[in-house]
């Protein structure tokens, strides 16, 4: 019970969550979905991020003794062949559920989402802002890989997309100077070892504008209700310049920590109000 446990931590069960909410809200706002698929679209979710998750936990390791001495596998025992051969058979089976999905969704998981999720995990994350990019893009493509698997039309998913692709492109970099003393000890070129910190801030700044011009582009498309704009002012745009003051004035790896914590809650708000929100 212990060791299954612990492969359930491994997994991270928050993010996985997060991952299949947005799912579930993905396909209440999209008009003439076939729901049909939605448990399918959710199974392949959590085989897919549980094996990549476990997977990036083996890779990281050694870094997680500096950066994260909490983590399951610095602290415990776990057979890693044990773990290799569960990340194979989550792999599969998600692969092997895509066979029920309309051909759109199946080429995204087969032929862009495992793939970038293996070259993330073994070569691009160990390069400045690419390895980023790419997690960040795996993240904002739940939101079409469900409109994907809905057999409905992708064009609404793209916007959200796009605004969960750029959090979430933040909140990885800034986990990025949170994981510094633990990446440089290992070789990584993440973009702060490589840049400097105080250049990778001003990187952040520069993705925040990025994502406020497209957060309120609904002003001018009128795609949402009236509620949009002060929930995305409140919830998601003051958290957010709350957490760049915080970066001037404290970089420490406590601090990121925290804020990426910040960052994960404002993911979720988002999600919220693209359910409330959305006409």
């Amino acid at each position: 019970m212990k060791l299954l446990n612990q492969i359930i931590l491994l997994s991270r069960p928050f993010n996985i969550f997060i991952a299949i909410a947005s799912a579930i809200i993905m396909s209440l706002i999209i008009p003439n979905a076939d729901y049909s698929n939605l448990y399918l679209i959710c199974l392949i979710l959590i085989c897919y991020m549980s094996a990549a998750n476990i997977l990036n936990d083996i890779i990281d390791i050694e870094s997680d003794r500096i950066n994260k001495p909490h983590r399951i596998l610095v602290n415990n025992d776990i057979n890693p062949r044990m773990l290799i051969v569960i990340i194979i058979i989550m792999f599969s089976l998600g692969s092997i559920l895509t066979i029920n999905l309309p051909i759109l969704a199946r080429q995204i998981t087969l032929f862009c989402a495992l793939p970038c999720i293996l070259l993330y995990e073994f070569f691009l994350k160990r390069i400045p802002l690419i390895g980023n990019i790419v997690i960040s893009l795996m993240v904002g493509l739940v939101f079409v890989f469900t409109s994907s698997g809905l057999n409905a039309d992708i064009s609404h998913s793209l916007r959200i997309m796009c605004l969960a692709f750029f959090l979430n492109l933040m909140r990885e970099i800034i986990k990025d100077i949170q994981d510094f003393e633990g990446d440089a000890s290992r070789d990584y070129k993440t973009l702060p070892i490589y840049f400097g910190k105080h250049a990778t801030i001003i990187l952040i700044r520069f993705i925040f504008i990025i994502f406020f011009i497209i957060s309120i582009s609904p002003i001018y498309t009128q795609n949402y209700k009236i509620e949009y704009i002060p929930l995305l002012v409140f919830l998601i745009h003051i958290p957010l310049l709350y957490i760049i003051k915080r970066l001037n004035s404290d970089i420490s790896s406590k601090e990121c920590a925290k804020l990426s914590g910040y960052l994960k809650i404002t993911i979720i708000n988002g999600i919220l109000i693209i359910l409330i929100s959305a006409k």
